[in-house]
């Protein structure tokens, strides 16, 4: 906790760095739904994916060419994206991925988020081959609760796919879980699943969306926000914290060796030297299966098409990223935190729950006015 008497500079020089990084924000990373189709029908599936089953001769709705996306990750380049992240629906249905892959690879990293449901060895090396260089596989708890949430057999389905993976040598391979109150209390078996196969562990929180919107019921509690960062602090001081990641939100007030660089007037304000917190509209966005811009992963803010516009100048002109990251634009008890230059709240989870992006974040467990 800041001594009474340095707040007042704290915010004063994480005000002027936090500025300083924004008006040099580049659009870092993004999140590409190559296919709005998925072989799966999970419960809560933020983006609403379509169920396409193998097989299945449905229209799918949204899939840009081959062409299409090669031209979008041109586009993307030219604007300074240095990591995508290829996802969905579930993006191992396109028959063209391994080419898109080794074209997206000659220019930025290139990572993967699956379900993990068809990644047998040869695609996982044809992957590896391609320039893939992250795999995240989606594990929503021990086998009852991944499968109710993901349908019988998928449990072992993923574990396959992480052993696949790690033998085709991927760099990097991770197991992503989306922590609710239905798998709460197996996030340590979890963690400890993830260390004992040689893969990191990486969790979202779960949040009422897509074919979830109306299951608020299943979000977090505060409490349970609170516990889950805490452990996963401790998680990250045992294993290494390239090894343990998580949504740090909130914490990060804890957190006094960030709060030390962040509070340096002397220290740089790049992206890897001072923490902005939420990085929607700042350095990361999403691009959806028909070619849109939006808003950090909240799929319904469009802020620009790109088969018809430069993402350079999305970036630099776009109204709605400007109110964003405008951290003065910020309400309630994230207005009022003298940590909100280096934390700002989760804007998603604000939009989800009041239809503001700028509003107060609902899952702050911080107490009081900071």
């Amino acid at each position: 906790m800041l001594k009474h008497e340095d707040k007042d500079d704290f915010v004063r020089i994480t005000r002027e760095k936090y500025y300083e990084a924004v008006a040099q924000c580049k659009p870092l990373f993004a999140w590409f739904s190559l296919t709005d189709a998925c072989n799966l029908d999970c419960k809560y599936c933020f983006a609403d994916a379509k169920y396409h089953p193998p097989g299945s001769n449905d229209p799918i709705i949204h899939e840009l060419s081959t062409k299409e996306v090669y031209e979008i990750i041109d586009n993307i380049y030219e604007a300074g994206t240095e990591i995508v992240m290829f996802a969905g629906g579930e993006p191992t249905l396109r028959e063209d991925l391994v080419d898109i892959v080794k074209y997206t690879s000659r220019r930025m990293s290139v990572a993967m988020n699956s379900n993990g449901f068809i990644l047998d060895e040869r695609l996982c090396r044809d992957l590896a081959w391609a320039g893939l260089s992250q795999v995240k596989v989606s594990v929503d708890g021990m086998c009852e609760n991944h499968d109710y949430n993901r349908g019988d057999g998928s449990f072992a389905k993923t574990m396959d796919a992480l052993r696949n993976l790690v033998k085709a040598g991927i760099p990097k391979v991770m197991l992503i879980m989306t922590l609710s109150k239905l798998n709460y209390d197996e996030l340590e078996r979890m963690v400890d699943l993830s260390m004992s196969m040689g893969v990191d562990f990486t969790m979202v929180e779960f949040l009422p969306l897509g074919k979830a919107s109306e299951r608020k019921d299943w979000a977090l509690t505060k409490e349970q926000i609170e516990k889950a960062q805490r452990y996963l602090v401790d998680a990250q001081q045992h294993y290494g914290w390239e090894r343990v990641a998580f949504e740090n939100r909130y914490i990060v007030a804890e957190d006094e060796f960030c709060k030390r660089v962040c509070g340096d007037p002397n220290m740089p304000c790049g992206f890897y030297d001072f923490c902005v917190g939420c990085i929607t509209g700042i350095y990361s966005y999403c691009i959806t299966a028909s070619g849109k811009v939006v808003t950090g992963d909240i799929m319904t803010l469009e802020i620009g098409d790109l088969k018809e516009e430069r993402l350079k100048d999305i970036w630099r002109n776009n109204d709605m990223l400007k109110v964003i990251r405008n951290r003065e634009n910020l309400k309630g008890k994230c207005g009022k935190c003298y940590y909100k230059y280096i934390c700002g709240g989760c804007r998603r989870r604000a939009y989800t729950y009041t239809d503001d992006i700028m509003a107060a974040d609902p899952g702050c467990w911080r107490r009081g006015i900071q």
